[in-house]
Order: structure tokens, then sequence, then C-alpha cells
């Protein structure tokens, strides 16, 4: 008796890449970045901060949650950024099918970590939109 052959047919999820460019805040407080589509999730790609001008080493800290730090959401936190001095910037990038991903609705936040900057910041987020 012959065996019959099943193929199960994978529907590919679309992926498109967002892009969203925010000037940082130059104070302690949480900053919201990024609000995803009523009921849609964020999915991290790439997150970049830009230092346009010498103001010294910064920690950023980037997390999931509208919490007033990353202490508070600590199982939601992504990472915390280290722009060097000289005008330099940080860069994390991630796969695009494993970077840290939000609940449904769920927004990112970032805030400065020790001492706010002097200048504003330009933050890069790269990211998709999943249901």
């Amino acid at each position: 008796m012959a065996r019959r052959r099943y193929r199960t047919r994978v529907k590919q999820r679309p992926f498109r890449l967002l892009v969203r460019i925010v000037d940082s805040s130059t104070n302690l407080t949480q900053q919201t970045i990024l609000t995803p589509r009523p009921g849609r999730r964020i999915r991290i790609i790439r997150t970049k901060v830009l230092q346009d001008a010498s103001d010294g080493r910064q920690l950023w800290e980037l997390y999931f949650v509208d919490a007033p730090n990353i202490i508070t959401g600590i199982r939601k936190g992504i990472d915390i950024l280290t722009v060097p001095d000289s005008g330099a910037g940080a860069t994390r990038v991630y796969r695009i099918s494993q970077g840290p991903r939000g609940q449904r609705n769920e927004v990112l936040s970032g805030r400065w970590r020790g001492f706010a900057p002097d200048n504003s910041h330009k933050i890069i987020i790269e990211y998709s939109e999943e249901s």
C-alpha cells in the first residue's frame, strides 16, 4: 500500500520594514517613542542613537511598556545603549524574526540613565508590526 504525501501550506507573513525617527528628550523622564496600531505588536529590528555634537558618554534605556524606567518594567527591558563621546552613535541590530517583541498595544519607551544630555539626540527605530 502506497503512502500519501501531504504538503502543508505555509502562509508567509508579509514583512514590511517601518522606520521611526524621534528627537530625544534632554531630561531623565520616560519618553514614549513608538505606539503600535491598535491590536498590533512591535518587533524591533534595529535601534540607533545618534549624537550630533560631542556631549559626553550617555546611556539610553529602551524598553516596552509605559513605565518610568527599565527597572520597574524589568521583564520588558530591551537594551541599554552606550553612546560614546565625540559625536558618535550606538547601534543594536537583531535578525528580522528574532528581535524583541512587545505585547499587543504595548508602547516602546526610552529614557536617559544617569545624566541627561545637553543636546537632543536622534533615535532611529527600524521595526515591523505583527498581529
